[in-house]
């Protein structure tokens, strides 16, 4: 919580709270580390037929793709915070194998559309701003390409929940005669990097990457 109170306040400490003078790198690191992650696997998990999250995340290549995000990309942007995001990485995905929550993939997957820009984008947008090539961060949106063409053909295993979804402009993406490129030059979700040859052919690489594992 939050140390900025206009008067006296109770001593929060002594229940557990954990007072912080700002929490904004909390929350930074919950949007790109938890909802991002999370988000990933139920999209993963649904590309190989199953249903729950915990089941998903207890799958070694999935867990291997959130994990290596993390890692490999959103800790270096981060950078030294004041929070040990190893640890908070770590029990995050723990978390996320627990088979008593129930929590669905479908429930998960939902609003890919504005999870994108908001909790993916800044990532891979800070990755290239550090000269690095967001490998890790890439299969992401990659993973939400397949998942909306299955979206597409009409195959995905239940209804997709998105509230900004433009579905004519989704069936005319896959439509095109190169999708990828389409969604890659998408500005609404990747803001400059609709402009970098290279995001585009990262893309390209990390679709294909894709395919390989759900087939």
């Amino acid at each position: 919580m939050e140390n900025n109170f206009r008067d006296a306040r109770p001593n929060l400490e002594a229940v557990g709270v954990e007072m912080v003078e700002s929490v904004i790198p909390y929350e930074e690191a919950k949007i790109r580390i938890l909802n991002a992650s999370h988000s990933c696997i139920a999209w993963a998990g649904t590309l190989i037929g199953q249903q729950y999250i915990h089941e998903s995340t207890l799958t070694d290549v999935i867990y291997a793709i959130a994990d290596r995000y993390v890692t490999e990309d959103v800790i270096p942007c981060l950078g030294d915070n004041g929070i040990d995001l190893p640890t908070y990485r770590d029990v995050v995905l723990k978390r996320f194998t627990n088979p008593y929550i129930q929590d669905t993939n479908q429930r998960v997957a939902a609003d890919g559309f504005s999870k994108i820009p908001a909790m993916i984008a800044p990532t891979l947008q800070e990755c290239y701003q550090r000269g690095v090539r967001p490998e890790a961060t890439a299969m992401l949106p990659a993973l939400f390409f397949v998942f909306m063409e299955q979206w597409h053909k009409g195959t995905l295993p239940y209804q997709y929940q998105d509230g900004i979804l433009d579905a004519q402009a989704v069936h005319e993406m896959f439509e095109a005669q190169d999708p990828v490129a389409v969604f890659a030059r998408d500005k609404a979700l990747f803001g400059d990097l609709a402009n970098n040859a290279d995001f585009l052919a990262l893309m390209r690489e990390k679709v294909a990457a894709v395919y390989t594992l759900i087939n």
